[in-house]
């Protein structure tokens, strides 16, 4: 199995038509056995379809050549067949840009040879975050150049702000017999921040990476994590925001009002969003982002009006040290009937032509068995109360499952779990307020990680397809939930240390940007096609697209650096 002959021309072609795009490799198979007139086929499936069937790619006849162009994005599964039997089945995961080649006959197959390397496109990501990291630490040595530590360390002090909501008081553990000082906790902001920028860089396009783009199904990748991170953050604010008007001694009635007032303006804002892309009744998009936040708003912030206690008047109990889970026993069971009405909906709800409790993505899963069945009883739920026309009509398993169905990641079954994820951020906010040790409130926090990660890497057997509930953004399944809350927790935990605790840092330029998180959002979204927030591209590289979405989050995060120093705040 000698014969290796040249990759064909066009595939090592300069010409703009033939070259290559992002994710994109060339891949050349050579039929090597002249003396014979059976034909071999290559067929071939992403590795990520699950127990879907194969492609066919190229025929290819005795003593010829066929070259497909190749995904780079994850693994691909091929075998080549020669009438209908199969001689050789393999794995391989290409590189962006490169050539392959592999021989093949009617008996055997050889491994897959590279002739010409892939670029690095991790290379542009590396020198991002080099560059990232020395803004950061210049902007943290600003203070100290200019001799003004101690103000920059207290800059978030915003006695009498309008901000208050999202402030405390926090006792300094190196001299818990003196004063306590009221300031905004910053790593909260930061943490905000952070998750805003990064949906922001997702949204705009993630440089193409596929690690800043949501999983097709099952599984979990960067953009996947980053708004149950907001959902969770959003939980943590509404206690703080709780706390800080019942010690103003503001009537529950009036808070009431307040909260539905919030919900209602973030449904409103949310349907405003959706009319961008469709603005015809007959087939808007109802369930969205905005939408979603509005009804885990409503539902936490008005459980926790209900049995939240300011005072703190357990602190010396028997259960002290667990009071801040002890005494909202009543909201957990709202929280877990909830989470439990999502399960049995899930797993219980008849679907006509689907199995009871199927769950899958449909389409080519599970060799096209299901392909009518996209998303089980969630998506039955969503056409039920809002229409098959009034649903997103491009999901996320739309490319690589080949389903044709409309499906809302957004949708109303997966809203009950997303309750659980916001209040995970609530409990996160109570070991604040009910703690003043850091050393007490960072082992909690550390406990509740492991806590949720565990149940929720259990829940799916600590594996992307497998266990009785796997992994899933679209459905935001219970293990999803509980493993996207360990990681804020986690994170929450590293700001909290780095900002609060040691000071090494001030969260800045990113708690700018979460303190106006609001304006943030939606003005991205209204300027996304305009400049200097996105431009045609002048090469189809990671390269490119990756500095264009990075120049657009630095623009957002220097107008909220600008509305900060007025000292205006827009933030959920």
């Amino acid at each position: 199995m000698n014969w290796t002959p040249e990759i064909p021309e066009w595939c090592n072609s300069t010409k703009k038509q033939y070259l290559l795009k992002m994710d994109q490799a060339c891949f050349t198979l050579h039929h090597i056995n002249k003396h014979t007139k059976q034909d071999i086929e290559l067929w071939g499936q992403s590795s990520k379809c699950q127990e879907c069937p194969m492609w066919k790619f190229a025929l290819i006849r005795p003593a010829s050549t066929a070259v497909v162009v190749v995904n780079t994005t994850y693994p691909t599964l091929f075998q080549v067949k020669q009438n209908e039997l199969t001689v050789c089945n393999f794995s391989y995961q290409f590189g962006e840009f490169g050539q392959y080649s592999m021989n093949a006959s009617h008996e055997e197959c050889s491994g897959v040879e590279l002739n010409n390397h892939p670029a690095n496109i991790y290379l542009p990501l590396l020198w991002a975050s080099v560059a990232i990291f020395l803004v950061l630490v210049i902007w943290g040595l600003k203070c100290v150049m200019q001799d003004r530590y101690i103000p920059c360390h207290l800059s978030n002090w915003l006695p009498g702000s309008s901000t208050a909501e999202a402030s405390l008081l926090i006792t300094d553990s190196s001299a818990q017999q003196a004063n306590q000082i009221r300031y905004r906790i910053r790593c909260l902001d930061t943490f905000r921040g952070l998750t805003i920028i990064l949906m922001i860089i997702v949204n705009y396009g993630g440089g193409g990476y596929w690690f800043f783009e949501h999983s097709p199904w099952n599984g979990i990748t960067v953009a996947d994590v980053i708004f149950p991170c907001f959902v969770w953050i959003l939980g943590a604010s509404c206690v703080l925001s709780l706390n800080s008007q019942l010690r103003r001694a503001l009537s529950k009635q009036r808070i009431f009002f307040s909260i539905v007032r919030r919900s209602v303006a973030m449904l409103v804002i949310g349907l405003v969003l959706n009319s961008l892309n469709n603005n015809n009744v007959k087939t808007f998009r109802i369930p969205g982002v905005f939408q979603r936040l509005s009804f885990v708003y409503l539902i936490v912030a008005l459980i926790e009006l209900i049995g939240f206690d300011p005072e703190d008047n357990h602190r010396y109990a028997w259960f002290a040290p667990i009071r801040d889970i002890v005494c909202s026993w009543r909201q957990w069971i709202i929280v877990n009937v909830l989470v439990t009405t999502q399960l049995l909906i899930t797993f219980l709800l008849p679907v006509p032509g689907c199995p009871l409790g199927y769950t899958g993505a449909g389409g080519l899963e599970k060799n096209g068995l299901y392909k009518n069945c996209t998303g089980g009883a969630a998506r039955y739920v969503d056409i039920s109360l809002f229409g098959n026309d009034h649903i997103y009509q491009r999901p996320t398993p739309r490319a690589i499952y080949d389903t044709t169905l409309a499906f809302d990641p957004e949708g109303m079954l997966g809203g009950l779990t997303c309750v659980l994820t916001a209040y995970l951020g609530a409990e996160a906010a109570k070991v604040l307020l009910a703690f003043p040790a850091n050393k007490q409130r960072i082992i909690r926090w550390l406990l509740w990680s492991l806590l949720t990660g565990l149940t929720g890497g259990l829940l799916c057997d600590f594996r992307i397809n497998d266990g009785p509930i796997p992994i899933n953004k679209n459905l935001w399944s219970l293990s999803f939930a509980l493993v996207t809350s360990s990681i804020a927790f986690c994170v929450l935990t590293i700001l909290y240390v780095f900002i609060d605790v040691l000071s090494w840092w001030s969260g800045a330029p990113f708690r700018y940007a979460g303190m106006n998180a609001l304006l943030l959002y939606i003005g991205h979204v209204f300027a996304r096609p305009l400049l200097p927030f996105s431009w045609q591209p002048l090469a189809s590289t990671h390269a490119a697209h990756l500095s264009m979405n990075l120049t657009a989050a630095a623009v957002w995060i220097l107008i909220g650096f600008v509305l900060y120093r007025k000292r205006l705040f827009f933030t959920l």
